[in-house]
């Protein structure tokens, strides 16, 4: 070894230590030198640290993936609800949900559903903004997301599409294939809703995953639907 070499390693022996190729390939080199009789112990527990460093550093990494992700989620909903506070109008609410709100919560479909009670007045709900705001009867919200599945009606439903899913966004320019639904209750709680939101990624809404967000963003699309509808 040249002795340059030789002083740099002694200066700072963390050159080998930080590297895995070299500390792997030191260690199978004693392995070799010891013969096929010979169990390093030393070399058992490394492997051994080894693996548990990967594991810790995949960990991690894991971490600071769903961190990130929890974190441009709240930013994306952040975003749309400034931008729902400064509409004025039905109207610009309607075209934001084929526009404006879809480019900032990266999906593909936004619809909402109002229950429209029996003998209500027709121009109590709007009827010329399908399908983005659609009129449905009574008890329709609750059947849509149990799907007949659940005995208690959830106001949040993540999953992957079904047939009934595709009925609904048959009219959506690509095909969902993950939805998520929230339960709208207006005027206090006297007219039932309901906002979806349709991917056509098929991982992008899943059980499981945090509702909070989600929840959010709903409670402010009653407030502004309040406003004009009720």
């Amino acid at each position: 070894m040249e002795e340059t070499v030789r002083a740099e390693l002694l200066a700072d022996p963390s050159i080998i230590l930080n590297d895995q190729e070299l500390m792997d390939s030191l260690l199978a080199a004693t392995d070799i030198k010891l013969g096929s009789n010979v169990v390093d112990l030393r070399h058992v527990a490394m492997n051994r640290l080894s693996d548990k460093l990967g594991e810790l550093a995949g960990t991690h990494q894991s971490v600071v993936a769903a961190a990130y992700q929890n974190l441009l989620g709240t930013k994306q909903i952040h975003k749309a609800v400034i931008q729902l506070l400064g509409m004025k109008s039905l109207d610009e609410f309607v075209i934001s949900l084929k526009s404006k709100l879809l480019k900032t919560l990266s999906v593909d479909c936004i619809y909402i559903l109002l229950e429209k009670p029996d003998g209500s007045v027709d121009s109590l709900t709007p009827t010329n903004y399908g399908p983005n705001i659609q009129t449905v009867m009574p008890g329709f919200v609750k059947t849509y997301i149990t799907q007949g599945g659940l005995t208690e009606l959830s106001k949040v439903k993540l999953r992957k599409a079904t047939s009934v899913t595709n009925q609904l966004f048959e009219n959506a320019s690509v095909k969902i294939e993950s939805e998520a639904c929230i339960q709208l209750n207006l005027d206090e709680n006297q007219s039932i809703g309901m906002i979806t939101f349709g991917s056509s990624d098929a991982d992008f809404f899943e059980p499981g995953q945090g509702t909070d967000l989600l929840k959010f963003f709903a409670s402010a699309c009653e407030k502004m639907l309040e406003r004009w509808i009720t």
